[in-house]
C-alpha cells in the first residue's frame, strides 16, 4: 500500500490533471465485465424458456449499446492516460537526470548513490512507469468489480467463493516468493549490467575506437563481457526457473478450482432445480470474473511492490539534500583574496589523504601554475577550489567567508575552466563556445581569434551554425583533438569570468603552440585570477607564482625566478625537461 502511496505523491506532485483522468478510467474500467455477466443469463434463458422475442430483443439492446459506450468511454480514458503517462515518465526521466547534474559532484562517486540512481532510472525507463500506472489502475477497478460480483453470487451463497478464494491465495502465496527472488536478483544484478553498459560504450564511443583497434584489446573486451554475460545470465536463469514452478503449479490448482466450482453450479441446477440455465451461466460468469479479478489484483501488487521498491528509490535520491547550495551572495567579485587554510582530503573510502595541510593564498590578479608530478593533487587542488569536492579538514575562505556558505551558481560565475577532460557538444559551434548565454558577436570573433580557431570556422559552410559533430547532424563536422581543445579555450574566454582555471588544456598542442597560446592567455586574462596547470614548465615564466606540489602538500611556492634560485624540486624539473628539449632538437 505505501508503494500506491508513494507513486501517487509522486504523480499529484508532477500531473494532478492524471489523477482526475485515471479516476474516469477506473470507473469505466470497473463497468465493463456487467453487461456481458447479464447479456449471458438474458440469452440462455430465452432460449430455454422462449420469453417475449420483443422484450428479449429490447433488453439485448439496450445491454450491447451500454457495453459499446462504455467499452468507447473507457479507451477514451485510457488512451488519455497512457498519453498523460508517457509525458510524466519524460518528464520524470528528466527530472532525474537534472538531479544528477545538479547533485554535489562528491556524491556520485558512491555506490549507494549510484545504485539508488539505478533503481530510480528503472521506474522512468522501458515501460515500467506506464506499467505501474496500468497495475494502480486495475487494482482499483478489479475491486469495484469484485464487490458487485460478490452481490450477485451471494444470491445462491458465498460458498461458491471459498475454493476461489483458497486457490487464489495459494498461488498469490507462491507468486509473492517467487517476485521476492525476482526483485532480489534484479538487485544483485545491477553491478553487472553496470559493467555491461560501459563495456558496450566502449564499442559504440567512437573515442575507443583507435585505443581497441591499435592495442587489439578486443578479446580483453569479448573476455569480459561474456564473463559478466555469464553472471547475468545465471540470475535471470534463477528467475525464469522459480517462474515457471510457479506457473505449473497454478495451472494445476487452477484446473481444480474450475472442476470445483462446475460441480458446486451443476448440483444447483441438475439436483436441486434451484438454478436456471440462465442463472448458471451468470454465477459462472461472475465467478469467473470474480477469481480473475483477485487474480490480477494480486499480480499487480506484487508487480507494484517491486516497482514500488524502486519508486521509493527514486523519491530518495530526488530527495537527497543537496549540500553544495549555501545563501549567501558574493559582495565584490572584482577585489578578492582566496585562502587555503590548513586544507585535508581524501577520497571516501580511502585510506590516505591526497592533499594534506594546505595553506596558502590568492589574490583577484594573479596568475598562478601549479606544477608536480603525475598523482600529486594538482587537479583535486582546483576541484576543491570548485566545491566539486569539500575538504575533509580544513576551509577554503573567499573573502573570509567559507566558500560552502555561498549560493552554488553564484559562486560559479566567478569561475570558467578548461580541462584536460574537456568536452564538446553534439551542438552548433556558436552553442558550443556561449553555452546558451546571451550572444555577444564581436566577443564570440574575438574569443576563436585569441583561440587561434576563427580561420577554420570561417572555412566551414554553415560557419558558427556548423554542428560540432556528425553523429546527429550528416552536414556537421569533426573537428580533431587540437581543435576541440582550442573550442573549449574559447568558451573559457567566452564566459569573462573573474577567475579562470587551465587543467593541462594545451596537451594536445605542441610545445611552441602552447607556448604561444600561453603569452596571449596571460595578457588576456590581466586582472582576472588565474590557474594553469602544465607539464611544460616553460610556461612558468610567464605567471606570478609557482606552486610546486609534492608528497600531498605544497613543497614550494614563489616566481619562476625564486624557484630557480632555491635549486629545490622545481628547479630539478625544469633543469630535466629542459635538457630533454635539448636532446629532442
Amino acid at each position: 500500500m505505501k508503494s500506491i502511496i508513494d507513486f501517487f505523491k509522486v504523480i499529484i506532485k508532477y500531473d494532478k490533471m492524471l489523477i482526475s483522468i485515471l479516476i474516469g478510467d477506473i470507473f469505466f474500467g470497473a463497468l465493463q465485465p456487467f453487461p456481458k455477466i447479464i447479456l449471458s443469463k438474458i440469452i440462455f434463458d430465452y432460449l430455454v424458456k422462449g420469453e417475449s422475442l420483443q422484450q428479449f430483443l429490447y433488453i439485448i439492446s439496450v445491454l450491447v449499446i451500454s457495453d459499446v459506450i462504455i467499452q468507447y468511454v473507457f479507451h477514451v480514458f485510457e488512451q488519455q492516460v497512457e498519453l498523460k503517462g508517457q509525458w510524466l515518465m519524460f518528464e520524470l526521466s528528466y527530472k532525474l537526470n537534472r538531479k544528477t547534474m545538479d547533485l554535489e559532484y562528491e556524491m556520485l562517486l558512491q555506490p549507494e548513490i549510484l545504485e539508488k540512481r539505478e533503481l530510480g532510472l528503472k521506474v522512468v525507463s522501458g515501460s515500467n512507469f506506464i506499467d505501474m500506472i496500468r497495475s494502480i489502475r486495475s487494482i482499483i477497478s478489479n475491486v469495484v468489480v469484485i464487490i458487485g460480483v460478490t452481490v450477485i453470487v451471494m444470491q445462491i451463497g458465498f460458498y461458491v467463493l471459498i475454493p476461489v478464494v483458497l486457490v487464489v491465495a495459494f498461488n498469490s502465496w507462491i507468486n509473492s516468493k517467487a517476485k521476492k527472488v525476482q526483485y532480489q536478483c534484479s538487485v544483485e544484478v545491477i553491478p553487472y549490467q553496470r559493467r555491461i553498459g560501459y563495456l558496450q560504450s566502449i564499442c559504440s564511443d567512437f573515442s575507443f575506437v583507435k585505443e581497441t583497434r591499435i592495442n587489439d584489446c578486443v578479446e580483453l573486451i569479448d573476455e569480459k563481457y561474456s564473463g559478466l554475460s555469464k553472471m547475468c545470465y545465471s540470475f535471470m536463469k534463477k528467475i525464469i526457473t522459480r517462474q515457471q514452478r510457479v506457473f505449473r503449479i497454478g495451472g494445476i490448482t487452477n484446473g481444480l478450482q474450475d472442476v470445483i466450482i462446475y460441480g458446486l453450479l451443476g448440483i444447483k441446477i441438475l439436483i436441486r432445480r434451484s438454478i436456471s440455465i440462465g442463472d448458471f451461466s451468470m454465477y459462472f460468469n461472475a465467478v469467473s470474473n470474480f477469481k480473475n479479478s483477485i487474480l490480477q489484483i494480486m499480480s499487480d501488487f506484487v508487480d507494484l511492490r517491486m516497482n514500488g521498491l524502486n519508486v521509493r528509490h527514486l523519491i530518495d535520491y530526488m530527495n537527497i539534500e543537496d549540500k553544495n547550495k549555501g545563501e549567501q551572495k558574493i559582495g565584490n567579485k572584482d577585489e578578492f583574496v582566496i585562502e587555503f587554510s590548513h586544507v585535508y582530503f581524501q577520497y571516501p573510502g580511502a585510506q590516505n589523504y591526497v592533499l594534506e595541510d594546505i595553506c596558502c593564498e590568492f589574490r583577484n590578479d594573479e596568475k598562478i601554475m601549479i606544477v608536480g608530478e603525475n598523482g600529486a593533487g594538482k587537479t583535486t587542488f582546483i576541484h576543491l577550489l570548485l566545491r566539486l569536492y569539500r575538504p575533509t579538514k580544513g576551509r577554503i575562505l573567499l573573502n573570509g567567508v567559507n566558500i560552502n556558505e555561498y549560493e552554488y551558481n553564484d559562486y560559479l560565475t566567478m569561475f570558467s575552466s578548461v580541462f584536460q577532460d574537456y568536452k564538446t557538444f553534439a551542438f552548433s559551434c556558436l552553442e558550443n563556445i556561449t553555452l546558451g548565454k546571451k550572444v555577444n558577436a564581436d566577443h564570440v570573433k574575438e574569443v576563436l581569434r585569441l583561440a587561434g580557431l576563427d580561420e577554420k570556422i570561417e572555412s566551414l559552410p554553415e560557419k558558427m551554425g556548423t554542428i560540432v559533430s556528425r553523429l546527429y547532424d550528416d552536414n556537421g563536422t569533426e573537428f580533431s583533438g587540437g581543435e576541440k581543445q582550442k573550442m573549449a579555450i574559447a568558451r573559457a574566454l567566452y564566459k569573462d569570468s573573474k577567475i579562470v582555471i587551465m587543467d593541462e588544456p594545451t596537451a594536445a598542442l605542441d610545445p611552441l603552440a602552447e607556448y604561444d597560446l600561453y603569452k596571449k592567455l596571460v595578457l588576456l586574462m590581466h586582472g582576472r585570477l588565474s590557474f594553469f596547470i602544465s607539464h611544460r614548465l616553460a610556461s612558468g615564466k610567464f605567471c606570478d607564482r609557482i606552486l610546486v606540489i609534492s608528497k600531498h602538500t605544497i613543497q614550494e611556492d614563489g616566481s619562476h625566478d625564486q624557484l630557480m634560485n632555491l635549486k629545490g624540486l622545481y628547479a630539478e624539473m625544469y633543469s630535466r625537461q629542459a635538457e630533454f628539449y635539448k636532446r629532442d632538437k
